[in-house]
Formats: C-alpha cells, sequence, structure tokens
C-alpha cells in the first residue's frame, strides 16, 4: 500500500482568520482535506468557500462549545441534554460528560449533518471535535459516531493503531488507555464503520511548546515516523484573530501550525519520506 497522508486542517468556520487559512492552504497544495465545524460563527462563509474550490471536508462533529464567552447554539434544541437554557452548547466537557443522553448525541450529529446536505455540499468523513466522542471521558459516544459512519458510508477519525497514544503518553500508555482503544477498535468493526490506520497531531498545550521550532520538530519528528497505510496529520491553523487570541493563549498553536503547514521543511520531509498526499474521497480505493 504504502505511506498515505491525509492532511487535515480542523475547525474550518471557526471565524474568518481561520477560514482564509485553510482556503489558502488548499490552494497550495498544503493541505488535502478539512474539518467543518457547522455550529461556529463563520460557518457560512466556509460552506461558501466549499462550493467554491470543493475542497474535500468532513463534518467536525460538535458537542461543545469552545470559548466561555462565545458559546455555539446547538442545533438540535428540543430539550436537548446537550445544551444550557439559552440553546447553546455547554463550554464544560465534564458537563457534558455528565449529562449528555446518547440520543440527543446522535440527534445533534444528524443536524449538523443535515446543514451540509441542506447547503448542497457533501462531506467524504466524519470526525469530532475536542475528542468528546473517543471514549476518553468514559461515554460510550463512539457507538453514536460509529453508526453514523455506517449509515452514511462516511470514515471516521480514529486510528486503528495506537501510535497517537504511545505520542501523548511519551511511551508509557496506561493498560487501562491501551485496552480501551483495543476494545473501540473491535467495536468498529462488529459495527460496520470505516476507520483508519494512524493519525497524527501535537496533543501539547502552548506552555509546553517553548517556540516554533520546537512544534516544527515534533511535526517532522512524527511525518519520518509514518508506517504503511492511511494516516491523518490533523492541525488547527489559523492566522491571527484578535478575537480569540485575547480569549485564549492556545491561539499562538494555531498560528505556529499554519506557519508550518507553509513551511520548505513540511513539504520536503512529505517527499523525502515518499509519503503519499490524499483525501478521504481515495480511502475506499486503498
Amino acid at each position: 500500500m504504502g505511506k498515505k497522508l491525509i492532511v487535515n486542517a480542523d475547525d474550518f468556520g471557526i471565524c474568518p482568520e481561520t477560514n482564509k487559512a485553510v482556503a489558502e492552504l488548499y490552494a497550495a497544495g498544503r493541505i488535502t482535506s478539512t474539518s467543518l465545524l457547522v455550529s461556529s460563527e463563520a460557518s457560512g462563509e466556509a460552506i461558501d468557500i466549499i462550493k467554491q474550490t470543493n475542497i474535500p471536508f468532513g463534518v467536525h462533529l460538535t458537542l461543545n462549545s469552545d470559548f466561555k464567552d462565545y458559546l455555539w447554539g446547538a442545533l438540535y434544541k428540543q430539550n436537548s441534554s446537550l445544551a444550557d437554557e439559552g440553546g447553546n452548547l455547554f463550554y464544560d466537557t465534564s458537563v457534558i460528560a455528565k449529562k449528555a443522553k446518547g440520543k440527543d448525541v446522535t440527534k445533534e450529529c444528524e443536524a449538523q449533518i443535515a446543514v451540509c446536505r441542506e447547503a448542497g455540499i457533501t462531506p467524504d468523513h466524519l470526525d469530532n471535535h475536542s475528542g468528546t466522542m473517543y471514549g476518553i471521558n468514559m461515554r460510550l459516544f463512539f457507538i453514536n459516531a460509529f453508526r453514523l459512519s455506517k449509515k452514511y458510508a462516511l470514515p471516521f477519525r480514529f486510528p486503528k493503531r495506537p501510535t497517537f497514544l504511545d505520542g501523548y503518553f511519551k511511551g508509557n500508555t496506561p493498560a487501562v488507555i491501551k485496552a480501551l482503544h483495543k476494545g473501540i477498535v473491535i467495536c468498529s468493526k462488529i459495527m460496520g464503520a470505516t476507520l483508519i490506520d494512524d493519525m497524527i497531531s501535537n496533543p501539547y498545550p502552548i506552555k509546553d511548546i517553548p517556540s516554533y521550532k520546537a512544534l516544527e520538530a515534533y511535526y517532522l519528528n512524527a511525518i519520518t515516523s509514518i508506517k504503511d497505510g492511511v494516516t491523518e496529520l490533523f492541525l488547527h491553523p489559523s492566522y491571527d484573530s484578535p478575537k480569540y487570541a485575547a480569549t485564549t493563549p492556545e491561539w499562538k498553536k494555531r498560528q505556529y501550525e499554519l506557519e508550518f503547514l507553509f513551511s520548505p521543511a513540511f513539504e520536503n520531509r512529505i517527499r523525502d519520506e515518499g509519503i503519499e498526499l490524499i483525501s478521504y474521497k481515495d480511502i475506499k480505493s486503498h
């Protein structure tokens, strides 16, 4: 099969600055995919860009708001356990872990997929915002995701290999986490969901990333370590957003990731490692 890499930009639609970054990266051939955050403020602009450019995209299934001061509205509002009294998705993911009902998770995700269909655009995969459907919160919402994957015949971003965990835990992944991962992969097979082989991202907060060069080195090393099969590299590239940069220091990491994707170092490492860039649309052929 060889080394196949999907380069995905998450949070398309979160703000105009991110939309600009994603559009420019795709035009430059630096990404092959993006994830549409349909609940956020600039999703309408992002949908227009998809229509104009045909950028391959997935639905970034979202159960929570990212910013305490700028909440996103739930699309399914009928007494949803995911929404507050104002009809907004909760900011605190621990609240979702405690309060969310499985049926409401499915209805919210279905509503987000419906936005795309009603806009006349067709996603090629599904993934999840903030990891709320990956089982790390000890809720079984990955089952909801796998049902949607099978229903819509769309791959879901979850790795069959534990490489991502090894990177996150620096080679010391707890046994219970390994067992959970193995169980989720088995569940996906039973339910008929389509998963990727592996995935790469930088899981560390900006306080643990001393400089752009440190982030660049992390990603270059991860790319060198890619094995045969389909791997997704996902990042959150964006230009500076005065609004959100004032809300969280993490926005600097997004600017670093934009710089990395445009860097010669990224392009050269892909070429030197003999990696083929693909999108989720190509998965069936592989």
